[in-house]
């Protein structure tokens, strides 16, 4: 004998149908919430990581910033300390311009010599690099304390250096001081030869 499902008992068939309505109900129900904490889970991971970048971010800018802060107070200091150098390493430099040469040869001048290249490649390892006055003076970097008046160079050619100037790290701290070259006035130039004309008007 079948077992044929119209031979049921229709409450039988009911309480079936409406078990697997509640289970598949139940299932549903289950997915939507397993689904809601997921998506919960994701944005409170998404949230964190957030959060983690903007502090690494606060981080790296801060440190950046401990940087700046740090180089400029070692820029300014240096500053400092080489303002307060440069007089003696003039008179050095002066000393050694006025030594004899059987002086600079002997062996305290060479020694001597081998320190002053000594204190120049340290001051060039920290920015420390001097004006060039070979050529045309540059009122940006050079001080005019001196004039000769010339005809064998061009006007406002530097002459000769009286004081050296200073960059440090591509910031003037000094300039230099320096003769420069005039052009002869006209009195002076007839002043071998005759007299200038004078107006007759007057």
């Amino acid at each position: 004998m079948t077992d044929d499902p119209r031979d049921r008992d229709p409450l039988q068939l009911d309480d079936s149908e409406a078990l697997n309505a509640a289970l598949a109900q139940e299932e549903a129900g289950a997915v939507d919430a397993a689904e809601e904490k997921l998506r919960s889970a994701q944005k409170d991971l998404a949230e964190l990581k957030d959060r983690h970048i903007r502090k690494l971010a606060e981080f790296e800018n801060h440190k950046k910033r401990s940087e700046r802060e740090r180089q400029e107070y070692f820029k300014i200091a240096l500053a400092g300390f080489v303002n307060d150098f440069l007089p003696i390493l003039d008179n050095f430099q002066r000393a050694l311009e006025h030594a004899r040469p059987e002086d600079l040869v002997s062996d305290f001048g060479q020694g001597v010599a081998i320190i002053n290249k000594q204190l120049h490649e340290l001051w060039k390892r920290y920015g420390l690099i001097p004006i060039d006055t070979t050529g045309p003076f540059d009122p940006n970097l050079h001080e005019a304390v001196a004039t000769e008046e010339t005809d064998r160079v061009p006007p406002n050619t530097i002459l000769a250096e009286l004081q050296r100037g200073y960059f440090l790290n591509d910031r003037l701290i000094r300039p230099a001081m320096v003769k420069v070259s005039i052009r002869k006035s006209d009195s002076d130039a007839a002043a071998g030869g005759a007299e200038p004309k004078r107006d007759s008007r007057g």
